[in-house]
């Protein structure tokens, strides 16, 4: 088999394996192959959730069974089987809107292959068969374990089908269907906002599945009976597939029957359209990819003056000019930031339920989306924009580097500042006074957490190379898990404060002094140290000799 992967077999075969060995390569990645090994990490890590889960959904239906009726049995598997659908849907819809650009051919295919003896359908042909083998291959590593696991836990005396077989076939069947319609659906929602609008929504995207992904755990019973009867809900996607496996399951509910002519109806239909959007879309596509979009001359408008006005110092006014357009004027960037955002947003919806009271909800939701924002451009600033253009700053990095560092910091705290200051008119209309102590407090903790998110920072924005899986997936996921248990603990706090003055004035003191000296120890080596513009792998992963 080797032998023969090494032969050459026509043009097709050879742009099919063309596109598949650089499906994975980013331009937000400057080393090749780091990426593969990235992701490699993250699938060993979601194929192990699973089994976490085992032990409570198997006491639960044990004791389901148990009971004189079958309605709770019921309601309870189409609850789970909504969660697992609506789950996966979420995780293969955030895996195309991350993998957004590799929908299409990038300009470096089109330049090394516009010149070679194919035909556009040769290359269409295979783009779009990479693009489905990829995907396949992403349903099967997402949805198997689970589908083949659920039926064999969640059995009882009042299943439908009394086989874990046939349970297992009807779960595994809607899932992969629910999978392949947001694939298709996604594709469709490219091809029209390429030739209607061009541009991109990439980044509005994984932020919608993120937060459909991390909802998705909250789903329940009341969930369920809301799903299957109120009119709204019978339009969502997910409620089609889970009527499809209902039905394969031998549910005999009229509701569950129709949705799962509605499901397949869809998937049809999301087939067709993604088709012809991506044969309509192609040319065009490569028409935009190797011309470019001319962009209009605008006259400096008026926010230009103020800007002048805050900021007079060129440097920093050029510094905050560059994070500014390297995050409005690429899609990637606004993908990841935007991400950080839906994540942070729905850790905060699905919060929310169990957080009472005006005051701490805005406490929590503060908390919540400032830490999310500031973790987000760390990530987002250590990614390049353009790599190779880094050598004007390296030339230069002696004459203003001080001025750099403390552009970086009022680019961040500007727009923490404005998170905070666009909801207090509402804040001030709800809790009165309290709203001004509430946020006097919250900005004196935005500044420490700046501090402790910032510490070790020591780059210029979109100017370093970047590699990522620098830490073990099972770390990065541990840091989260203990970051997820620290904000309810945080906030807390926060709003203790709030109906205790010496406890204020304490907290207050604490967080002052924390800013006050790590942001003292931090400027003293500014001007001294230099900045790094060559991510390494950790010491560690040198010592093991890992990369030879």
């Amino acid at each position: 088999m080797r032998a023969w992967l090494d032969e050459t077999h026509g043009p097709t075969f050879e742009l099919l394996r063309h596109f598949l060995l650089r499906f994975f390569d980013s331009e937000l990645v400057t080393s090749p192959g780091q990426t593969v090994l990235a992701l490699i990490g993250s699938s060993t890590m979601f194929l192990v959730w699973f089994p976490f889960f085992a032990g409570p959904i198997q006491d639960k239906y044990k004791h389901l069974s148990s009971l004189a009726s079958p309605e709770p049995y019921r309601l309870a598997l189409r609850a789970d089987h909504l969660w697992l659908i609506t789950m996966l849907m979420s995780a293969i819809g955030l895996l195309t809107a991350i993998k957004w650009q590799s929908l299409f051919p990038s300009l470096t295919d089109y330049r090394a292959i516009g010149w070679m003896p194919v035909r556009a359908r040769q290359v269409f042909g295979a783009k779009l068969a990479a693009l489905l083998i990829v995907a396949t291959g992403a349903i099967a590593v997402l949805d198997l374990l689970p589908c083949m696991g659920f039926p064999a836990l969640s059995g009882g005396r009042w299943a439908f089908h009394q086989s874990i077989g046939s349970q297992a076939v009807a779960l595994l069947a809607a899932v992969v269907a629910a999978s392949y319609f947001v694939l298709f659906a996604l594709i469709t929602v490219q091809g029209v906002i390429l030739n209607l609008f061009r541009r991109s929504i990439q980044g509005l995207l994984a932020a919608t599945m993120l937060i459909g992904l991390v909802l998705s755990f909250s789903i329940g019973p009341s969930t369920v009976r809301w799903a299957t009867s109120t009119p709204v809900a019978i339009w969502l996607p997910p409620v089609w597939f889970l009527g499809l496996c209902q039905a394969m399951s031998g549910d005999p509910d009229p509701t569950m029957q129709a949705m799962a002519h509605r499901a397949a109806t869809a998937l049809t239909a999301a087939v067709v359209f993604a088709l012809a959007a991506y044969t309509v879309t192609y040319r065009r596509h490569k028409a935009l990819t190797l011309e470019g979009i001319k962009a209009a001359r605008r006259e400096r408008p008026w926010y230009g003056t103020v800007f002048d006005w805050l900021v007079p110092d060129p440097r920093r006014q050029a510094v905050m000019t560059f994070l500014a357009k390297g995050i409005l004027g690429n899609g990637p960037h606004r993908m990841i930031l935007m991400g950080y955002g839906g994540f942070g947003l729905a850790i905060l919806l699905g919060s929310m339920i169990g957080v009472p009271g005006t005051p701490a909800r805005f406490v929590y939701a503060h908390v919540i989306l400032l830490i999310f924002l500031l973790i987000g451009l760390r990530h987002l600033f250590s990614i390049p924009v353009e790599l190779k253009a880094n050598w004007a700053f390296r030339m230069t990095e002696g004459e203003g580097r001080k001025e750099w560092r403390s552009a970086i910091d009022a680019f961040v705290l500007f727009f923490g500042a404005l998170g905070g200051a666009i909801p207090f008119p509402f804040e001030a209309h709800l809790l009165g006074w309290q709203a001004v102590s509430e946020s006097v407090l919250f900005v004196v903790f935005c500044l420490a957490a700046y501090e402790a998110v910032f510490a070790s920072w020591e780059k210029l924005p979109f100017t370093c190379s970047y590699l990522p899986g620098k830490q073990p997936i099972w770390m990065v996921a541990l840091k989260l898990f203990a970051l997820l248990a620290a904000l309810p603990v945080v906030s807390a706090i926060l709003l203790a404060c709030l109906d205790n003055w010496l406890l204020y004035a304490a907290t207050f003191a604490v967080l002052l002094a924390i800013w006050v000296r790590s942001s003292r120890a931090r400027r003293e080596h500014w001007a001294e140290s230099r900045l790094l513009y060559d991510d390494t792998p950790d010491p560690a992963i040198h010592s093991l000799n890992l990369l030879r």
